[in-house]
């Protein structure tokens, strides 16, 4: 397989240096420098392992997983069909490429059929570590991130058989992530031991600004790895602005996107950005029509972020409900580009695919808003609290500015906003998304992102 990018100058290839901190553990299939660097101790760490006889023992799930796809000729066909396409890439890219990721250009090779498996066993039994690669907190990702855009991995990672045997394996990772063993990265005793969140590095990075912690308890206070991940701000640290008139962000977030004169059904899966809305609400025609013409809004959340959701808005909730999907899917044909490398194709198509849940909410002035929160690789659980889940027929639920409703966990993701059409004025940031998309921080849950056009009588 050729490569793609070969007509790119350097300045357009992502470094770690160009990056900034909205890139840090952003899913970009290929990017080929930050998996080699996050690979590269992992494999060293797995082959010393191997030689010295101290391989963790395959988990169960991992072990049902691997006989489920060697079982099944299409599957076990597409699967090594997807590493040697991963490799046969890699062995092709171009030599300006191969300058950008210096020596770390074999690492990410996939060595075998049976390596794949080891890589994943020795993920899934331990926690993320913190880096200051793209791959903070999305290890799984670091390891797919050349062969899930393979034209196998795109087959196999939209096949529904397959994620739901996949699902298996994360389901077992994420037990893992809520148990106590999961904390050896917040070691208090060794706060500065390789991949700690509790490091110098880490504060740093601003993990633990205004977030409620104990720093002389084990684990910081915390119980388990995700317990970590869904922590939460001090009490006035994120304040809710305005009046019940407007609209506020209930994500902190990256601003990504922005649409207008939204339309039912569009080809979202094409190279330039189409939002389809009944593709967004999982075929859900009743919602779809509620917002033809309308606009929207689509933020980024990294996974060293704050992954709870809070009401935008004080009014009802009249629907919400989890919408399975996708885990490790990308854009077929999306290829080797600038927006490869940016991420600027990924969070519109996964909108559409992933699992992802959904809100509906009704307010007296806005109209109907909806809140689409969207898992990405990793991030295979939304959360919606029980007294937020509103199922079809049942009595809308009332909701306050900041009421927690759900989360996100185990790692990065993306959320969407979509207003009716004539209901409200966004505002200007929200509107002119693109632009933010390499700002130094997120903007702060709490932020009014609209107010409407009509006013009280």
């Amino acid at each position: 397989m050729a490569s793609k990018q070969s007509h790119l100058s350097h300045k357009q290839l992502l470094t770690l240096e160009n990056a900034g901190p909205i890139q840090m553990g952003f899913w970009v299939p290929n990017r080929l420098w930050a998996t080699a660097k996050y690979l590269i101790p992992l494999r060293k760490e797995i082959e010393y392992k191997r030689k010295s006889n101290t391989l963790k023992p395959f988990v169960i799930e991992v072990i049902n997983f691997k006989e489920w796809v060697s079982s099944n000729s299409i599957f076990k066909m597409w699967f090594n069909l997807m590493i040697d396409q991963a490799n046969d890439f890699i062995s092709n890219i171009d030599e300006e490429t191969r300058r950008e990721i210096e020596k770390d250009g074999d690492v990410i090779w996939i060595v075998s059929f049976d390596n794949f498996f080891e890589i994943v066993n020795e993920i899934i039994t331990t926690s993320p570590a913190f880096n200051n690669t793209a791959q903070v907190g999305t290890p799984l990702n670091g390891l797919l991130a050349v062969s899930m855009a393979t034209p196998a991995g795109i087959a196999l990672f939209h096949n529904q058989e397959f994620n739901n045997e996949f699902k298996k394996v994360l389901n077992s990772w994420n037990s893992y992530l809520k148990s106590p063993a999961s904390l050896d990265k917040l070691d208090i005793t060794n706060p500065n031991k390789l991949g700690s969140w509790i490091s110098h590095e880490a504060h740093q990075a601003g993990v633990w600004d205004q977030i409620v912690h104990d720093p002389t308890k084990p684990g910081y206070g915390f119980n388990s790895w995700n317990a970590f991940f869904i922590r939460n701000f001090v009490p006035g640290a994120r304040p809710f602005h305005g009046s019940g008139d407007v609209v506020n962000i209930g994500c902190e977030t990256t601003p990504w996107q922005y649409a207008n004169n939204l339309i039912y059904s569009n080809n979202f899966w094409i190279k330039d950005v189409n939002y389809s809305l009944i593709d967004l609400f999982g075929n859900n025609e009743k919602y779809a029509h509620h917002f033809i013409g309308g606009q929207l809004y689509q933020g980024f959340l990294s996974a060293t972020h704050y992954h709870r959701w809070n009401s935008p808005i004080d009014g009802r909730i009249i629907r919400s409900w989890l919408q399975p999907g996708t885990y490790f899917a990308i854009r077929p044909n999306q290829g080797e580009t600038p927006g490869t490398f940016e991420g600027t194709e990924a969070q519109p198509y996964l909108g559409h695919v992933a699992t992802r849940a959904i809100f509906i909410f009704e307010h007296h002035l806005c109209g109907y808003i909806a809140l689409l929160c969207i898992g990405m690789v990793e991030v295979s659980t939304c959360y919606i609290k029980s007294q937020y889940l509103v199922n079809e027929g049942d009595d809308p639920v009332s909701v306050q500015r900041g009421d927690e409703i759900g989360r996100f966990e185990f790692g990065g993701s993306t959320h969407i906003m979509i207003f009716q059409k004539d209901k409200v004025l966004l505002e200007q940031w929200a509107i002119d998304a693109i632009h933010h998309q390499t700002d130094q921080k997120p903007t702060p849950m709490g932020t009014i992102i609209a107010k409407p056009i009509r006013k009280h009588k």
